[in-house]
């Protein structure tokens, strides 16, 4: 029989093994699954409009840290900001972590802060999207690129055309990062009398900012003080361009996109779904700094 002692000694014992420090294990996003060697513990949601992917944590197994097996696994990583129309990527790393830490580290550098990563992946690529209003995605294109096509589809269903795709990024790249004198973004934002009540057929701009809530702010704030109504924001884009136009004799709208050619393209392709002849008017670029007030009865055709 054990005694007390022995007893005591081996339940002492059993909570200094508890109480000594656990293996740190790091989860990863997994856009494929987990590989050989890795174990799916949960998804995560993103942003930028992204969905949820798989997160995975290396188990030990295998006989590498790729995974094992005998497959070589070559890592990539990108890091963006909400007020960059473009992203920084590193790549060409044989080991995780290594290529989100520099990446992150490269945005933060630029930007001043506030970036946020999509994760690691390997031996494949990465697609980043932007939709109409300068917000981007990322879709993986491995396994067929079904993933890819599947978030393609999903931003586009919100959108007259469909969304971009910016660049397509395999993890073999050694580094990629924006050129900040074009990629910061410059914000439009257009404001008009909410409800008919009032309603002036004006839309106030305010464009040039480089903070997004600093031009909401004075595009509603124009229109409250000209109109003396209450305004809702009918606008909004970075690094792109608001298109005003008509649809028949007397219906007004505007529509954003990344370009004046995509945003006209936008205004036809809603006027053509609503069976109305289409009359384009001014485009208004987020990057020309200034407070507009378009009229639309005052630009229509005589």
């Amino acid at each position: 029989m054990i005694s007390r002692l022995a007893l005591g000694l081996l339940a002492a014992l059993a909570f200094a093994l508890l109480a000594l420090p656990q293996p740190a294990h790091a989860a990863f996003p997994c856009p494929g699954g987990p590989a050989p060697g890795q174990v799916q513990v949960g998804v995560s949601g993103g942003s930028h409009g992204v969905a949820a992917v798989p997160m995975c944590e290396n188990t030990g197994g295998g006989g590498d840290d790729g995974g094992g097996g005998g497959v070589y696994y070559i890592y990539g990583s990108i890091a963006w900001h909400p007020d960059a129309d473009d992203v920084w990527m590193v790549g060409n790393y044989d080991a995780p972590y290594a290529a989100e830490r520099e990446a992150l580290a490269a945005c933060n550098s630029a930007m001043g802060g506030g970036c946020s990563s999509i994760g690691e992946w390997h031996n494949s690529s990465m697609a980043i999207i932007r939709d109409r209003n300068g917000v981007l995605w990322n879709a993986w294109t491995g396994n067929g690129g079904a993933a890819r096509k599947r978030t393609l589809a999903e931003c586009s269903a919100k959108q007259h055309v469909p969304c971009q795709v910016l660049a397509t990024f395999s993890s073999g790249k050694r580094r990629h990062a924006p050129n900040l004198a074009t990629a910061r973004k410059l914000y439009a934002v257009g404001a008009w009398v909410e409800g008919t009540e009032g309603f002036d057929s004006r839309l106030y701009i305010a464009s040039g900012q480089r903070d997004a809530r600093a031009a909401e702010r004075l595009a509603l704030d124009a229109c409250t003080k000209a109109t003396k109504q209450r305004c809702a924001i009918l606008a909004f884009v970075g690094n792109g361009t608001i298109q005003t136009y008509r649809l028949g004799a007397s219906d007004q709208s505007a529509t954003v996109e990344a370009n004046a050619k995509r945003a006209a393209q936008a205004a036809q392709a809603n006027c053509k779904k609503r069976k109305q002849p289409c009359t384009l008017q001014r485009a208004y670029d987020s990057r020309t700094p200034g407070e507009f007030v378009h009229d639309f009865m005052a630009t229509a055709p005589k």
